[in-house]
Formats: C-alpha cells, sequence, structure tokens
C-alpha cells in the first residue's frame, strides 16, 4: 500500500462543549415543572437558541412564544405557568407577567441574573452605561432594562467602542459603567475596555463573561490551529455558537456552522482527505477534523454529528 493511503485521520472533540450549566438547569427546570403540573407551560420566547429542542418541546407539549403575545394568555391565565427563559427577561416583560397575575418560573442563568443586579446596583450614580454584545440579543434587552443611567450604549467591538468616545462631549468627567454579555467574545471585551479606560477617568468595569464561555473559546481555537476541517455545531441565532464559530474561523479556514447532521457538507471532507493524501509523508502526516457545539446544542445532536463525519471519513478512506 502506498503512503498516499496510509493517512491517518482523526476527530478532536472539545472536552467541553453542548449544554452548559444555565442550558441544563433551564432543561431540569421546565421537565421537573411539567411532571408537577397539569397547567399549560408557555416559555416567553426560545428556551435556548436551538431549533431541534424546540421542536421537542412542542411536542412534549411545552411551547414557546413571542414575548409580545404574553398578553394575549390573559384569557386563560389561571391554567397557565410562564417560564422566564435562559437569556432572561427585561424587566417591564416580568412586570407585565406579575401584574397579570400569570404563576411563573423565572429560569434565567444565574451569570445574566448576575448581570442584571451589577447594573441595577451600579448604574445609578453613572452617566453611561455601556454594555458589550449583541444589541438585538433577549440578554443584551433584559440587561438594558435594568439600566438607571442617563444613556444605555450596546456596542458590539472595537469600532463602535470607538465611535461612542469620539461622540461624546467632554467625555473624561463623565462616569461609566461597563458589562459584557456573558457570550462575548472575550478578546473583543478586553480591547473595549481599554479604548473605554484611556478616555474615561471615572470607569466601573466588571467581567461578566461567562468563565465557561471563555474555556470554551481557548479550547476551540487551540483545536482549530492544527485542524484540517473544523465544525461548529449549533444554531445560527445562538450568540455562543456565532462566537466559536468566528473565532475558530481564524485559525482553519475550513470551518462549518452545522446545526446538525444532515448539514455535513459531505464533499467537502471527502475533496480536504483526499488533498491531505496528496501531501502525506512530506507536508502532511494526518488529516484531522475538529469538533466543538455550543450551549445550546443537545448531547445526541453532537454524537449524530460526530457519526455522520466519522461516517464519511472512514468511506473515503476505503476509497483509492
Amino acid at each position: 500500500m502506498s503512503a498516499k493511503k496510509e493517512i491517518g485521520a482523526k476527530i478532536v472533540i472539545a472536552k467541553d462543549c453542548g449544554f452548559c450549566f444555565g442550558v441544563k438547569r433551564a432543561v431540569e427546570t421546565i421537565y421537573e415543572l411539567k411532571d408537577k403540573t397539569d397547567k399549560k407551560i408557555v416559555v416567553a420566547g426560545e428556551l435556548i437558541h436551538n431549533k431541534n429542542f424546540i421542536e421537542r418541546l412542542e411536542k412534549d407539549g411545552i411551547y414557546c412564544i413571542d414575548e409580545d403575545k404574553i398578553k394575549d394568555l390573559e384569557a386563560e391565565k389561571d391554567n397557565v405557568i410562564v417560564v422566564i427563559r435562559t437569556h432572561g427577561a427585561t424587566k417591564e416583560l416580568v412586570g407585565t407577567i406579575e401584574n397579570m397575575g400569570i404563576e411563573y418560573i423565572d429560569a434565567t442563568c444565574p451569570f445574566v441574573k448576575r448581570i442584571h443586579k451589577i447594573v441595577d446596583r451600579n448604574s445609578k450614580d453613572c452617566d453611561y452605561t455601556i454594555i458589550s454584545g449583541d444589541k438585538n440579543h433577549p440578554e443584551v434587552k433584559g440587561i438594558q432594562s435594568y439600566s438607571h443611567s442617563a444613556e444605555t450604549a450596546v456596542l458590539s467591538d472595537e469600532g463602535e467602542c470607538e465611535k461612542f468616545v469620539k461622540s461624546t462631549p467632554n467625555c473624561s468627567q463623565k462616569s461609566v459603567l461597563m458589562v459584557s454579555q456573558t457570550t462575548n467574545n472575550n478578546e473583543k471585551y478586553v480591547n473595549c475596555q481599554k479604548i473605554i479606560k484611556n478616555l474615561y477617568t471615572k470607569v466601573k468595569i466588571f467581567d461578566t463573561i461567562c468563565n465557561v464561555t471563555g474555556k470554551r473559546q481557548n479550547e476551540a481555537k487551540k483545536i482549530a490551529s492544527t485542524a484540517d476541517l473544523m465544525f461548529i455545531i449549533g444554531c445560527v441565532k445562538s450568540s455562543n455558537t456565532k462566537k466559536l464559530y468566528d473565532i475558530a474561523s481564524e485559525y482553519c479556514k475550513k470551518t462549518y456552522l452545522v446545526e446538525d447532521a444532515s448539514e455535513i457538507p459531505e464533499s467537502e471532507i471527502i475533496s480536504e482527505l483526499e488533498r491531505a493524501k496528496e501531501f502525506y509523508g512530506s507536508e502532511k502526516n494526518d488529516f484531522t477534523v475538529g469538533i466543538t457545539a455550543g450551549a445550546s446544542t443537545p448531547d445526541d445532536i453532537i454524537e449524530e454529528v460526530v457519526a455522520g463525519i466519522g461516517k464519511i471519513i472512514n468511506s473515503g478512506e476505503s476509497t483509492n
């Protein structure tokens, strides 16, 4: 057998991937609730950002509805329990639910809840509250609602931070509170902090990125730096999944975001495997596929993707 046919192929899976603590807690909470009550269970927004899992919830009689539809539950409020999702909710939405007299369970991630408290307590004496993150993300909208500052700005990256400080008159005399979305890119947040610190003298900055998020981002970077192909498993709507994809893409040009096994690009894997064989024994001695998954990705979906990729690799190795 020629060297070209003997390339070693392997799959490297991140040790820490899939459901995080906050998601596990929310899922356990909602299913424990289902076992205890005959009331209709409704989640204010998507419990987690994963289409497959939302479909499973619906099959189990648990429904995720848009937050602006909560008021429509008035007629059946005595037979409904509302669950606040992992990302949390705005102070106004919680107030609406309470004023309607609807029973509710708060499944907000404790790390997100901590930011609510930080902003609520520390923004009262600040001119600005700066949130580093995605302004359209439900977690950020919830955090924003707890700010008492005259102005609250959501800044996604270093460029937006620079624009903000340039457009702020007498910035050196202003007081600022700065926090981050829990699933933010840690490197970007650190860079944004530097920009704010350079121009503001009265700054209160809190480290609010979830430690699991940072750990997963570093692991994705490490795996991607040696991988021929990199797969991020999760929903494109998931902030932490998207951050993993962005980071991995910097270190592995062939990085793919797939929601489940049906989206595995078989032809790309076979093509890259064949290409690797061409260089075996000179520039290359193995073929590595790296895999990690977002915090909203169920274990069984990860397992299906890993099995699917493994099958394709074995099939590609057996040809020639």
